[in-house]
């Protein structure tokens, strides 16, 4: 059985109570005290909320905090980095950006280990190469490999012309002023939610229960940096108890939870928060001692003034890059304030808000249309968007754009693409729509009338949805029988917001559209 621990409520193995301000370092011959500074899934080096929360800044500033308490720091992240981001998609002398403002950043605030998210998959082999050769920490994956033409090898860094090999686990050294030391067993596992072509996914279970077992005479400390949906943490905390610690990231909300003796904890994403963990291990007893406490990013903590000078560099570059597109990203959209889940976790699984809202932007394009459809994979945001929404919301919410198309499309071939739309779960083929839903009895409902077979419906979508290209969704392209009288964002009679799904969102929200 499991229990979860509500914030702001703090969790201690073996001592009860801590403290959220100062904390004495009191260490005697036999103890090793050490912190662990804990993210996860980080996509944008500035603040959120108009730059009050969250951000690469305040990151440094906490950890620079830590670290003057108590040298013995372990700054990681439990994956999700690279991608996605708005500026990631953007161009910088002469390539793509993909992730390299965010290694710059980790660089500079001084991560020391990270492991492998889903999302460090989104490029190419040749990018996620340099991004890793670019770091200066270190990366632990157990069941990640890479796939070079079916020779299956760890992936590694490159550095003065020789390859370095991602470890399979991780070893950390803290002593005490006596001498004593402790060892830091730590074990990566990743969730398979990501098929790249280059990515092998070992099995997870047994990759683990292997590793550890070659850190049972290695480490005294056995602990996980992971990269897996709240469900399989919990699975691997009730089937290998020797790990103390479980570290997660994938889910965007903090949580933490005790099973037996092993704790799993998540932070928010995008630095909102962060975990501290305070941890005293004596050699003598191996008795550990830990203290975990969960901290708000928010204006109480100030920005660091190194890393305010990077970001406003990238932030800059990328300003004027949208403003040279036609956008104001620091354009707040007039109306009420919003709260959308644009979670993959949600988005890919259920009928939710913020798309529904996109597909009734485009409905807004088209009025003579039927009904809108998109696919959940086309948001890129993987995030919350609460408060006022900006025009940098949208952005980077869609950060490769895509133009409207409008066709005529028969009623079975519309039948079959909703069908087969909400069986893509989990997937970004997984549909989402306006002016549609489904019967309790699975009849699909169009407008206010049950789907007619034999009838041609109207319809409008994102470009990407008619290239074929979609899981599951090859059917879907402009040779289909089905399909007729399409009218792409190139036709006078589009209109010129069909050119760029955003400028269509954006338009649609200022008139008030929610």
């Amino acid at each position: 059985m499991y229990r979860k621990i509500i914030y702001p409520l703090f969790f201690t193995i073996f001592l009860i109570g801590c403290s959220t301000t100062k904390h004495r370092i009191s260490q005697s011959a036999d103890t090793v005290q050490w912190t662990i500074l804990q993210f996860n899934d980080f996509y944008e080096i500035g603040g959120l909320d108009g730059g009050t929360i969250g951000g690469a800044a305040r990151m440094a500033t906490l950890r620079k905090k830590l670290k003057t308490e108590n040298p013995n720091l372990l700054t990681v992240v439990a994956g999700d980095f690279l991608s996605p981001s708005l500026l990631g998609t953007l161009k910088k002398d002469g390539e793509g950006v993909k992730g390299r403002q965010i290694i710059e950043a980790f660089n500079a605030i001084g991560v020391d280990l990270v492991t492998f998210g889903n999302h460090e998959f989104d490029y190419d082999q040749k990018t996620l190469q340099k991004r890793i050769n670019e770091s200066r920490f270190d990366w632990v994956s157990t069941n990640v490999l890479e796939n070079k033409e079916g020779v299956l090898a760890p992936f590694a860094k490159e550095k003065d012309g020789q390859k370095i090999p991602i470890p399979l686990h991780h070893i950390v050294r803290f002593t005490n002023n006596t001498g004593a030391a402790v060892r830091l067993g730590f074990v990566a596992p990743c969730i398979d939610a990501n098929k790249a072509k280059f990515v092998f996914y070992d099995s997870l279970y047994p990759t683990v229960k292997r590793e550890l077992t070659k850190l049972k005479n290695e480490a005294d400390v056995f602990l996980s940096l992971s990269h897996l949906n709240k469900s399989a943490d919990l699975q691997m905390a009730c089937d290998f108890s020797t790990l103390s610690f479980i570290m997660g990231g994938h889910e965007h909300d903090h949580m933490k939870y005790e099973v037996g003796h092993t704790v799993l904890t998540k932070a928010d994403a995008n630095a909102r928060t962060a975990y501290v963990h305070r941890m005293t291990y004596n050699v003598k007893t191996h008795r550990l001692l830990l203290r975990s406490e969960l901290v708000a990013l928010d204006k109480t903590i100030a920005e660091d003034g190194q890393l305010l000078q990077l970001i406003k560099s990238w932030k800059e570059f990328e300003n004027q890059y949208l403003k040279n597109a036609g956008f104001d990203p620091d354009q707040k959209i007039p109306g009420s304030e919003v709260n959308y889940d644009a979670r993959e976790l949600t988005i890919r699984n259920k009928p939710a808000a913020f798309p529904e809202m996109i597909c009734k932007s485009m409905l807004a394009q088209c009025p003579q249309c039927d009904a809108a459809i998109m696919n959940s994979g086309s948001i890129r945001l993987d995030d919350e968007l609460h408060g006022y929404i900006s025009q940098y919301d949208i952005l980077r919410s869609l950060p490769y754009a895509g133009s409207i198309i409008s066709l005529d499309m028969k009623g079975d071939l519309l039948e079959k693409t909703l069908n087969v739309g909400i069986g893509n779960k989990g997937m970004g083929g997984f549909l989402q729509w306006a002016n549609i839903r489904q019967a309790d009895d699975g009849t699909w409902i169009i407008g206010s009338a049950p789907l007619n077979k034999d009838k041609i419906y109207h319809i409008i979508l994102n470009e990407y949805l008619l290239t074929g290209l979609e899981r599951n969704l090859d059917f879907l392209n402009k040779n289909n029988p089905g399909i007729s009288n399409i009218i792409t964002a190139e036709n006078p009679a589009a209109g010129p917001l069909r050119k760029d799904i955003r400028l269509a969102i954006i338009d649609y929200l200022q008139k008030g559209g929610r």
